[in-house]
């Protein structure tokens, strides 16, 4: 079993499930090593033929749950955790993925080179788009940026580096992306899913705990795999149930409390590994949850870890930013209908830093035209942070989002 590879998948109603399972298996140099685990959150969907195709799959356990009984994303990897069969690997994607041939020895190779006994390899995938030819799907690796922060959270996105042809190693990385992990199988063990985190923060916690308890992080320098981004058309859990933001929410105080920031829970094997600590992980990867800033280096999308010789680098001005902002009520779409109007303010990097929602019973007079002004007040650093941009985005009942107005502050 030193070989062998333990996939986990958690799918949502998700009808590229089984062509990603296709794919992994086509594309698998060693399909005998390949073992699933599966947790399959479905409605009627999911055609009889495809819960044969999943039910007769070899080297596979496979959890068939109704969607409404579903509580969340995190919850649904938890249960892909409790199908671990002590794989000598683990590889953790979504059900909206595709592979390059030979994929498994592509990584299995990769995270030997390393030398690196906990090495972890995740990064955001490039694109596919499953009515394309692999032609037009996107040929760039990518790491995880982290280039803002916003309400305590780290914001991250896909990056690729300029000297990404010419690298022959992966990157080293402070951030983990949940639909690419690939760690030894120890992993699941060391670092298991908490249930009860959600969506947002998810990432978060699982780069920090992996950290704390002495993995290190990489993203590779070349593509492995691609992911289907947009799925406009599929189901989404928070579409389907109403108190996803109770999840939600629940999972941020979960958070903060992994950060030091509550005492509300006791987070039991899901709390922060015993061989590093938290400011080891904030020397390393220039992030400060204290101050919720980040280092200059983190920002600038270098290699960890960051010049701490440099202080300066660290050093950002707490600023208040307590104005009126106004605008045009013409330039604002309209309806018969409003709810509420978004109004958010970004800085120069295009990163929200404040949003307030004004409701219409509560703000008529704004949203009826009456009065083109609101002051805003909210905290910011600078020179990390700058308010730069406006924008009023307004709700319909029955149109949703209309369209958004946006200028300079």
């Amino acid at each position: 079993m030193d070989q062998d590879i333990f996939v986990q998948i958690a799918s949502y109603r998700d009808n590229e499930l089984i062509p990603t399972i296709k794919d992994c298996l086509n594309k698998a140099k060693h399909i005998d090593r390949i073992r699933f685990g599966i947790c399959v959150q479905h409605g009627e969907e999911l055609s009889l033929s495809d819960k044969d195709f999943l039910s007769n799959l070899e080297n596979a356990k496979i959890l068939f749950i109704d969607y409404k009984e579903s509580k969340g994303a995190c919850w649904a990897r938890s249960k892909t955790n409790e199908l671990y069969g002590g794989e000598a690997f683990t590889l953790q994607i979504d059900s909206h993925m595709r592979f390059i041939q030979d994929w498994d020895i592509e990584l299995i190779n990769m995270w030997k080179n390393l030398d690196d006994n906990k090495a972890i390899l995740t990064s955001y995938p490039a694109e596919y788009y499953p009515d394309k030819e692999i032609r037009d799907w996107k040929h760039q690796p990518h790491i995880i940026h982290v280039y803002s922060m916003k309400n305590g959270q780290t914001e991250q996105r896909p990056k690729t580096p300029d000297n990404w042809q010419s690298r022959d190693t992966p990157y080293k990385g402070v951030h983990v992306a949940a639909g690419f992990i690939f760690a030894p199988g120890q992993f699941i063990l060391d670092v298991p899913y908490d249930p009860e985190f959600y969506f947002s923060g998810e990432e978060t916690s699982l780069a920090i705990r992996s950290f704390t308890n002495g993995y290190n992080l990489y993203h590779p320098h070349k593509i492995i795999l691609w992911h289907y981004y947009t799925r406009k058309e599929h189901a989404k859990h928070w579409t389907d149930h109403s108190d996803w933001g109770k999840l939600s929410n629940k999972a941020h105080d979960r958070l903060n409390c992994l950060l030091g920031r509550n005492n509300k829970y006791d987070l039991g094997k899901y709390c922060l590994g015993s061989i590093r600590t938290l400011e080891n992980y904030q020397n390393y990867s220039g992030i400060d949850y204290k101050r919720n800033i980040l280092h200059l280096d983190t920002v600038d999308a270098k290699e960890p870890p960051v010049d701490l010789s440099n202080k300066e680098r660290w050093s950002y001005t707490k600023k208040t930013f307590k104005e009126k902002i106004s605008w045009n009520y013409n330039l604002i779409d309209k309806c018969e209908d409003p709810r509420f109007w978004a109004i958010i303010i970004k800085d120069q990097n295009n990163s929200e830093l404040y949003r307030k929602d004004i409701v219409y019973k509560e703000y008529k007079d704004i949203i009826d035209g009456k009065i083109s002004e609101i002051e805003l007040e909210f905290e910011y650093y600078f020179p990390f942070q700058t308010p730069d941009i406006a924008m009023i985005w307004p709700y319909s009942e029955s149109k949703q989002w209309l369209k958004n107005t946006v200028w300079k502050i």
